[in-house]
């Protein structure tokens, strides 16, 4: 899982930048001395595998090596990559190669000049991967084999003076995580859907640089157990979830059961109970949990133009106070815990944090050094999500 020696990666952060960024200094606390650049793009000395690291995260969507020794001077840099290209394709004949572009507008004609700069070097054929968008898709990567020895995809970054070039080395497996989206047999629409994306963020979040295969992860909203099954394929030791719903509770066992057969998880526990979160769980040991990773009960599906009573957010803000209660004697000292909570998009409106984690030993810990919680929302739904992190204290 680690390289000989320390390499500067580029990690790629997804649609929520700052989400990203969370789990990765979270899980890889080492990691956190990096910079940020061009907004979703963090620059870090490493040294594991860029391949180990991939399958650790759930909210980058690249990861790139910095290519070392090259001119910053736009005419210098053709002939330096152009010869980097020729070298890094070694599995076939041909030479393939993409170029993304970020914030660098002096480069727009990069990968046309690349490739007549190839051509003159080389007697091979040569084939550029263009793309409409001015960053090359991890799915684009994947599919046209861009990864070395197959392809190389460059990406030129440039944010103020600074201009760094790299080359993909590890992609987000997109077929693997709709498999698992899609493909499991508990999945309910109507019942809301957690990305296993946004779920393997959570657990991070929680989890911290804690070992995974000796530890217990309790979902007390299980739902269709999508953040169990993300646990359960990140080698937890014991697993545990429960919901106030049967229907809820038998979905979860159909996931981890066909998560058990597809992936082999025999060396993981699970126990999977009908309980309302609100109230003290018997099924769980005093001090037993090591951490919650969780998504609780939303409020009902909202309609175009519909938005929450009062009585209904008074209503969830006491059943989230009452569920942090129920939970604290279940959980270890100092241990964290990850709750999606939702808020109205528009105009935007949060459930009062104070309220909710009011007399319940917990206390706030901020995912970012300025930014206490962080949004996470899509284009066509019409109540976010806003991520919280407690550590119990009490």
């Amino acid at each position: 899982m680690r390289y000989a020696a320390f390499m500067k990666l580029v990690f790629q952060f997804g649609s929520h930048p700052a989400l990203s960024q969370a789990e990765l200094v979270s899980r890889f606390p080492n990691l956190a001395h990096g910079r940020l650049l061009a907004e979703r793009f963090f620059v870090v000395e490493c040294s594991e595998s860029p391949a180990w690291l991939m399958g650790q995260l759930g909210g980058v969507v690249k990861i790139l090596e910095v290519v070392e020794g090259l001119s910053r001077k736009p005419d210098e840099l053709v002939a330096h990559l152009a010869d980097h290209v020729i070298r890094a394709n070694t599995a076939r004949n041909k030479v393939t190669f993409g170029v993304s572009i970020v914030n660098a507008s002096e480069f727009k004609g990069l990968g046309i000049a690349l490739k007549r700069e190839i051509q003159a070097q080389t007697d091979r054929p040569v084939r550029s991967v263009i793309s409409r968008d001015p960053i090359l898709s991890s799915a684009s990567v994947q599919l046209e084999k861009l990864l070395p020895p197959d392809g190389v995809d460059l990406t030129i970054l440039k944010d103020s003076s600074d201009v760094v070039a790299c080359q993909t080395v590890a992609v987000q497996p997109f077929d693997e995580w709709s498999f698992r989206d899609y493909g499991r047999p508990g999945r309910d629409a109507k019942r809301g859907m957690l990305p296993p994306k946004l779920a393997k963020i959570m657990i991070n979040l929680a989890q911290g640089a804690m070992e995974s295969s000796s530890s217990a992860v309790y979902d007390p909203f299980c739902g269709s157990g999508t953040v169990l099954t993300e646990a359960a394929l990140m080698n937890f030791g014991r697993v545990f979830g429960s919901d106030i719903l049967k229907q809820a509770v038998d979905d979860t066992k159909a996931s981890l059961a066909w998560a058990r057969t597809q992936f082999g998880l025999d060396a993981t526990e699970f126990d999977v109970f009908k309980h309302d979160a609100s109230a003290r769980a018997q099924h769980l040991k005093p001090a037993s949990i090591d951490f919650v990773a969780s998504e609780p009960f939303l409020g009902r599906p909202l309609k175009k133009g519909e938005a929450l009573s009062a009585s209904e957010k008074n209503a969830l803000v006491a059943l989230y106070n009452k569920t942090l209660r129920a939970l604290a004697p279940a959980m270890k000292q100092d241990c964290r815990l990850v709750f999606s909570l939702p808020f109205q998009i528009t105009p935007r409106e949060l459930l009062p944090l104070h309220e909710i984690i009011a007399e319940t030993g917990f206390t706030i810990d901020p995912l970012l050094p300025e930014q206490k919680t962080l949004l996470y929302m899509r284009s066509d739904q019409r109540t976010g999500r806003q991520i919280v992190r407690l550590v119990r204290n009490a």
